[in-house]
């Protein structure tokens, strides 16, 4: 299947050039959820994340977000949490029916500008970092990914301690 891409455009200075690499230990992260409700991604220690970035417009990410849906009501007992990050600039009117129509219930922030740097979050969407029980970015995957690869890589991390 050919790659699919999503672009989002900002301004050089506001970005890095790219995505925070594996082995690092994630950033900070505290982001709110429609109802006003803080997320923070400290709060999952000892669970394995699989933290997406995406936006609305783009194709990909609504092709991977089901995806991500199963793997949420299929692992979470094992300690999986799944925490999408909306990059839309039109915050939740435009956030709010996309994620009612692809059925996810896994939580869903709003991203900011901060975020995205810390992140180094640029030009391309999809964004998805896998990030062990100790808060370590294990696996990142910048683009359309692979569903079957996501899913082998959530059943490593999950059987490690």
């Amino acid at each position: 299947m050919a790659a699919l891409v999503c672009l989002y455009i900002l301004p050089i200075a506001e970005v890095s050039a790219e995505p925070i690499a594996a082995g690092r230990t994630a950033p900070t992260l505290v982001l709110r959820q429609a109802d006003g409700k803080a997320v923070s991604l400290s709060g999952y220690r000892g669970k394995v994340v699989l933290l997406n970035f995406w936006a609305t417009w783009c194709a990909p990410c609504r092709v991977e977000m089901p995806w991500f849906e199963e793997f949420s009501k299929v692992y979470t007992d094992r300690g999986l949490v799944v925490l999408g990050v909306s990059l839309d600039d039109d915050g939740w009117k435009a956030i709010q029916p996309a994620v009612a129509k692809l059925g996810i219930s896994y939580p869903i922030l709003l991203g900011d500008a901060k975020t995205m740097k810390n992140y180094g979050i640029g030009e391309l969407l999809p964004v998805t970092f896998l990030i062990d029980r100790h808060g370590k970015i294990r696996i990142l995957k910048v683009g359309f990914g692979d569903k079957m690869e996501f899913e082998k890589s959530i059943e490593q991390l999950l059987h490690e301690e």
